[in-house]
């Protein structure tokens, strides 16, 4: 069991929880603990290799302008050709100044012939397609780069967009503590943890400058939360998961689990073997 920040792939900021069966994509970065990994696909078959493709197939699709242009090209170009072609053999026939004739041909070819209208479309397209992938942007192909040029309105997807990227606590819900007390307790038991929304706990509770206290016996219950005793009582912060499973009941507090949860929020709770004692959100921050 571990953690895996899928942010790569999906942009979700929030690590998410993988146990015995669960699909793991490639390309995305395991928080904590170990996993054995069966690889069920080819390497052209990934996401990661998807989105590769994506890009490349984008550089192919023809923008209203560029097939303007090739179409322009193919019927300007051969007639382009033929006239220079004309000048070079004809006139010479009736003066005999080849030399004459075929220099003014050429520069028929060369003011006349649309090399950099027919490249300059292209070229244009294929930069720019190019430089937003570098910046994490997948543009589809010149078709919907040209109609980016006609936008009134764009709606976003708002992780890693509108967002850092990274949790931050947007609420604390005190039950049976203090808020103070609270945040001691739970930033005491996540302290020791790389997890990003433990992470996340200990910030907030050095911003309001709160302290930590003296715990003990530490254990991070993958997928799960944590626990450590804190003055001879075992505390514990995690998901739901853990609190049925230490079979604490949780239905007085349930409404602002389903409130925090229905708002797009990470919980975790907070309590003893006992009961609850408060619950911290984490989320997204704009």
């Amino acid at each position: 069991e571990s953690s895996i920040n899928q942010a790569p792939i999906t942009g979700e900021s929030i690590p998410v929880d993988k146990v015995i069966g669960d699909a793991v994509y490639a390309g995305t970065i395991n928080e904590s603990g170990s996993l054995e990994i069966k690889v069920t696909k080819l390497v052209e078959d990934t996401t990661i290799s998807k989105i590769i493709h994506l890009v490349e197939e984008a550089q192919e699709k023809k923008a209203p302008t560029q097939a303007f242009v090739d179409k322009f090209a193919t019927i300007y170009t051969p007639i382009v050709f033929i006239l220079a072609l004309f000048i070079m053999v004809i006139p010479p026939l009736f003066d005999g100044a080849w030399s004459e004739w075929f220099y003014k041909g050429l520069e028929l070819l060369v003011v006349a012939c649309p090399c950099a209208l027919v490249i300059s479309t292209p070229v244009a397209i294929v930069s720019a397609i190019g430089n937003a992938a570098k910046n994490g942007v997948l543009i589809k192909g010149g078709t919907f780069l040209e109609k980016a040029g006609a936008i009134n309105a764009i709606a976003f997807d708002k992780t890693g967009t509108l967002t850092e990227g990274k949790p931050a606590v947007s609420e604390v819900v005190s039950l049976a503590a203090e808020e103070n007390q609270l945040l001691a307790i739970t930033k005491t038991l996540e302290d020791y943890s790389n997890h990003p929304i433990a992470r996340a706990i200990v910030d907030y509770a050095e911003e309001k400058k709160v302290g930590s206290l003296q715990g003990s016996n530490f254990k991070i219950l993958t997928g799960k939360g944590v626990q450590a005793t804190i003055q001879e009582t075992v505390y514990y912060a995690g998901n739901a998961k853990l609190f049925s499973d230490l079979e604490i009941p949780l239905s007085h507090c349930w409404s602002h689990i389903e409130k925090l949860q229905n708002e797009g929020k990470t919980i975790i709770i907070v309590g003893t073997a006992k009961s609850v004692l408060g619950i911290i959100s984490v989320a997204d921050t704009i």
